[in-house]
């Protein structure tokens, strides 16, 4: 197959078009990993790179990689070794790139979702976590634990910066996404539900570990409707960025404020491992509850 040697062809413009300024529903992926955890998730790929280097042959990732991309019905394109390099977004690329078709869910989609699971859990809400790394290192984190979904604020970096993308290592293609446009609008169709808003906050709030939660019934004070939601035990767990926390309009509907109670005289955490830790004991309150009923 021909290899493209120059920058200036249109599918190789179009996917630095995707890293640099972003394509409506299309992701970049930069990676062997990255590419295969995307088609292991149903993800479909609109085109994907191969550097003429790499190896193709049936045993190999590359070939693997290929094959699944052809039978989904992916355009290939083989790419110069110096067009690869170029194309690359990071310090090491391995030559292999795509670009998949996929975007968030809305806000309502993912409580939809979330109300389907029948248990107790909880959603996390970045407000204004700008760090593309940190951003993809909490989805990944979220999926690990359990959570019922991400959704990212207005002020956030963007779920498809690659950074996040790769920060995420596919996670956000396993487990339910969502970017919020409108807080206020978004919040109170939480509230609606009966959604329990618990907000991160290194100065207010009890200790994680103290925290009643699951709670049952409508949130006090916020005019919720006590239903399926409710009763399940359905929560956000808003985390902010480091400089300046959670916004005032998020604060209005928090329904319970926690902090770490951290020991010496650490005055906070990098968000991601903060979010860590605090999903983490929802997860375990989250078990222990059912444990008990």
């Amino acid at each position: 197959m021909y290899a493209i040697s120059s920058m200036k062809n249109p599918a190789v413009r179009t996917y630095k078009q995707c890293v640099t300024r972003g394509l409506p529903h299309s992701v970049p992926l930069e990676g062997m990993r990255l590419v295969e955890d995307a088609l292991a998730a149903g993800i479909l790929l609109d085109t994907l790179y191969l550097s003429e280097d790499i190896d193709v042959s049936a045993e190999a990732v590359g070939g693997r990689i290929l094959s699944q991309a052809r039978r989904a019905g992916a355009k290939v394109v083989m790419v110069s070794r110096s067009v690869a390099e170029r194309m690359a977004d990071t310090r090491t690329p391995q030559g292999v790139f795509a670009l998949a078709r996929w975007k968030p869910l809305s806000g309502s989609e993912l409580l939809a979702q979330a109300r389907q699971r029948g248990r107790p859990s909880f959603g996390v809400f970045l407000d204004g976590v700008s760090d593309p790394g940190n951003v993809g290192t909490i989805i990944r984190t979220a999926a690990a634990l359990g959570a019922s979904g991400v959704m990212a604020g207005p002020r956030c970096a963007g779920l498809t910066n690659p950074k996040v993308v790769r920060a995420s290592m596919g996670s956000m293609f396993r487990m339910p996404v969502a970017q919020i446009s409108e807080v206020e609008e978004f919040l109170l169709h939480a509230a609606g539900l009966g959604c329990e808003v618990i907000v991160s906050d290194a100065q207010r709030g009890v200790g994680i570990e103290r925290l009643v939660w699951p709670v049952f019934g409508s949130p006090a004070g916020r005019g919720g409707q006590e239903d399926a939601s409710s009763q399940r035990g359905l929560a956000l767990l808003v985390v902010g960025s480091e400089a300046d926390g959670v916004s005032n309009v998020v604060r209005s509907h928090a329904t319970a404020w926690v902090k770490i109670e951290m020991a010496r005289d650490v005055e906070s955490l990098n968000v991601a491992a903060a979010a860590a830790i605090l999903m983490y004991v929802l997860r375990q309150k989250a078990l222990d509850w059912q444990d008990e009923n």
